[in-house]
């Protein structure tokens, strides 16, 4: 196994920073099947532990992993944060890791990253993955607070990690009110997993369970339900999250 920090470059000339998790040499003529884990909103590649804790599994399991920072977020260069932003990054993101000689990929999406991924458009993904995702609208009162002053000009936000806040204006706000996220649910015809959390205060699971109905009803489309974990899962229940995203992709890939 290989950790291996990596630049992405995007389609604005930019570069995400990212680390590649390798269950083999880089330079295995036959590629492993990769996941692509996508962050959340204020988080960062390494969302406090859990995303590398993951990849090492993974690893273990004969997978590649790739985790990156969206733009404005984690160590890449400060910028308004919104979701058209990150859907061009996922699939430069994606576009990048095909052109390594990757032919089977799938994507994992925490809670913003997880609208992102349904945002994106991404021809081939193997299968979705979704932890603890927003699929559907849904605002705390805390996260009321982030929006009162957005119409005077952009919003600092403290980040979850170790990284500087983020920055969000008008964009963010308009992006998702214009995403039609229902006829997105709808056409998400690849194998698709979600687990949720049943104490989860930030993405309820009724609204989790509402986005699930929306989908194809299928055999390929599970819901699985982690008793007790709230949005900041960790310890037994990180576990229980990566078990289950073990046995998925033992099934697809």
């Amino acid at each position: 196994m290989e950790e291996k920090r990596v630049l992405i470059p995007t389609v604005n000339k930019k570069k995400l920073h990212g680390v590649l998790y390798l269950a083999l040499e880089e330079n295995a003529i036959d590629k492993p099947p990769i996941l692509i884990m996508c962050h959340g909103f204020t988080g960062d590649k390494y969302e406090w532990g859990r995303f590398p804790k993951t990849a090492k599994v993974l690893n273990k399991e004969g997978y590649d992993v790739l985790i990156f920072d969206f733009s404005g977020s984690g160590e890449n260069e400060r910028e308004p944060v919104n979701l058209s932003k990150q859907a061009t990054d996922i699939e430069n993101v994606y576009a990048w890791v095909k052109n390594r000689g990757y032919s089977k990929i799938a994507v994992l999406g925490l809670s913003f990253g997880g609208q992102t991924l349904l945002k994106a458009s991404l021809p081939g993904i193997i299968t979705y993955i979704f932890w603890a995702p927003l699929l559907l609208l849904h605002t705390t009162g805390d996260q009321a607070d982030w929006f009162k002053d957005i119409a005077k000009g952009p919003v600092e936000i403290p980040s979850s990690g170790e990284f500087e806040p983020i920055i969000i204006d008008m964009s963010f706000v308009i992006d998702m009110g214009q995403f039609r996220v229902k006829p997105a649910l709808k056409k998400l015809y690849p194998p698709t997993l979600i687990v949720q959390g049943t104490k989860d205060d930030k993405i309820p699971l009724e609204l989790t369970t509402k986005a699930f109905s929306m989908m194809p009803q299928d055999n390929n489309h599970k819901l699985v339900e982690v008793q007790d974990a709230t949005h900041d899962f960790e310890e037994k229940f990180l576990q229980e999250f990566i078990k289950e995203t073990v046995s998925w992709l033992k099934i697809y890939f």
